[in-house]
């Protein structure tokens, strides 16, 4: 099997393993014995029989006033102005896909579609992008750091340093924005950390979403929206940039090391090396051998 076959078979079962893992452990912590399902067909079916007892309501009847009801009970889907366009498209192209902003027209799905099909590669090439000018940004600091303060001529393991000061960064970036977000919402701490890093990893399960408290708010069309729309796209592009990087680094760094087979290469090498030295010794001794055993035949053809 090849190195590269070889290397994406093994990730693949890493990635195989650590899903069935993580299932394992969310089972755990979320499985619950009630059946949600069950309950509530239990709560329609008895309130219908409260209704038809009381003002002998037909099974059809009851259908269309709890369509009604949850039409009208349900949120409302904010109406398509640029600020809403913006923010659409700013959830397309990063894949981040909250769900709460969808087109319903055909023309719209396939114009999406299209629009993402560039839209993506172009935010994946920017974020990298920027992602390498930070890491090298926080190389320089680190190499300038230890060679001008701490004195050193050859600074040691800068990649490694760099890694952890934007891993750092990123977990203060995420807290403080966790932060903010308490202010402006009706959140606990741990559901603005949930949201936010959520977001910025792009998985934007759509369960938290700023503004969901009062979904009117986001279909206002004036220079105040406007302006929180792209403070809000600064941060989220700052953070994504910070975790891009992040990722690099800890990708570039578990690529490098190989640990499983260099591991296996030194323990091999250091093998035959030791059967080597056993087997094979070196010249200077096989020289001396052969002069003493030169030595001796001459001495004894001397003595016959």
């Amino acid at each position: 099997m090849s190195t590269p076959l070889k290397t994406a078979f093994l990730r693949t079962l890493g990635l195989l393993l650590w899903t069935l893992f993580s299932a394992w452990l969310f089972v755990k912590v979320e499985h619950t014995e009630k059946d949600h399902e069950e309950e509530k067909y239990h709560l329609l079916l008895s309130l219908f029989e409260s209704l038809a007892s009381k003002y002998n309501m037909s099974l059809e009847e009851f259908n269309k006033i709890s369509t009604v009801a949850y039409e009208a009970l349900s949120e409302p889907k904010p109406q398509w102005t640029y600020h809403v366009a913006v923010t659409f498209v700013i959830q397309a192209v990063t894949t981040i896909g909250y769900g709460n902003i969808t087109p319903k027209t055909p023309e719209g799905q396939m114009l999406c579609i299209f629009l993402c099909l560039l839209g993506i590669p172009i935010t994946l090439l920017l974020l990298n992008s920027v992602g390498a000018v930070i890491a090298k940004l926080v190389n320089t600091l680190v190499k300038k750091f230890e060679s001008k303060i701490l004195k050193r001529e050859e600074p040691m393991n800068v990649e490694k340093k760099s890694a952890m000061i934007l891993f750092l960064f990123m977990v203060l970036d995420i807290v403080m924005n966790a932060l903010v977000l308490i202010h402006l919402e009706d959140w606990t701490f741990v559901e603005a950390l949930y949201f936010w890093f959520v977001t910025v990893t792009t998985m934007g399960f759509g369960d938290y979403i700023p503004g969901k408290l009062n979904p009117t708010n986001i279909s206002r069309e004036n220079s105040f929206a406007i302006f929180i729309g792209l403070f809000e796209l600064v941060l989220l592009l700052g953070g994504l940039c910070i975790v891009s990087s992040v990722f690099n680094s800890i990708m570039a760094a578990l690529d490098e090391r190989n640990w499983w087979f260099k591991c296996s290469a030194r323990i091999s090498r250091r093998i035959q090396g030791r059967v080597d030295t056993v087997k094979e010794p070196d010249d200077e001794n096989m020289t001396s051998k052969r002069i003493e055993n030169l030595g001796l035949e001459n001495l004894e053809n001397t003595e016959n």
